[in-house]
């Protein structure tokens, strides 16, 4: 906390604050404990916990007098959930990809072995790619589709091609299970996916994957358009951009990505 800031905190608040992360990492803990993790007097640590007892924040077990998080905390979550669903998060990085690119933005979400529209935001070009809201698309031909099986379990993928099969939309379409799960791999490897000609001749379209609290997939954002506006050089760019955009959205919906492994010394 900077110097210019910390002489607005009330310190009271913020006690209550660090008892209720310390309960959110332990789990429970006494009234002692919790006074030696403040650092404060047991009073004081007695004063708050009552406070936040008496609003449901934490709760006393009978068996041990130990205290845990209570049931508001559900009730603040479960209403973070509702308004953080993938439309609402997604929506002001899909506006400003939209702003920097002119090109049209996708929302879509994996319904059997189709890629489902959520949401769109359409090409200002008059040459353009564009979908209608809750209009589906096959998996294995789409960008979107293949950032979100790149994070779904192999025998999943599997499944869905021997169940569906692999249509060839064009003469680009991967139509092999070994081309598409070396693709799937290039994805993982690469962070975003690119369909290239493979629903629609002469366009491209490029996605990355969404996150959800738990760490599973749970969608993709695109950008797509004519190929002359997505050339070899252009396409690096436009991807660091688009999974910057869906970090962001990954992160409103409770994705906390793992901290990165530090390299051991040579």
């Amino acid at each position: 906390m900077s110097q210019g800031t910390e002489r607005y905190t009330i310190q009271s608040i913020d006690k209550a604050l660090d008892l209720i992360e310390l309960l959110a990492e332990h789990g429970s803990l006494s009234l002692i404990e919790l006074t030696e993790l403040l650092g404060q007097p047991k009073s004081s640590t007695y004063r708050i916990v009552l406070t936040l007892e008496q609003r449901g924040f934490i709760s006393r077990s009978e068996e041990d007098g130990k205290y845990c998080l209570g049931y508001k905390q559900l009730l603040i979550t479960r209403n973070l959930l509702e308004r953080n669903n993938m439309r609402s998060a997604a929506y002001q990085e899909m506006k400003k990809l939209s702003e920097q690119y002119g090109d049209t933005v996708n929302l879509g979400v994996l319904i059997g072995s189709e890629v489902m529209y959520v949401d769109i935001i359409e090409s200002t070009h008059a040459l353009r790619m564009t979908d209608s809201i809750g209009s589906r698309s096959p998996f294995h031909a789409t960008a979107m589709g293949k950032a979100i099986a790149a994070h779904l379990p192999e025998q999943q993928v599997q499944r869905l091609i021997q169940q569906f099969g692999m249509a060839k939309l064009t003469p680009h379409t991967i139509t092999t299970v070994e081309r598409f799960m070396a693709e799937l791999e290039q994805v993982r490897s690469d962070g975003y996916a690119l369909d290239d000609q493979e629903i629609v001749e002469g366009a491209r379209c490029i996605a990355a994957p969404l996150f959800g609290m738990f760490g599973g997939v749970k969608g993709a954002i695109s950008l797509s358009g004519p190929m002359h506006r997505y050339d070899a050089d252009a396409i690096p760019r436009m991807a660091e951009r688009i999974q910057h955009a869906a970090a962001e959205i990954s992160k409103k919906m409770g994705f906390v990505p793992s901290p990165p492994v530090p390299s051991s010394p040579s």
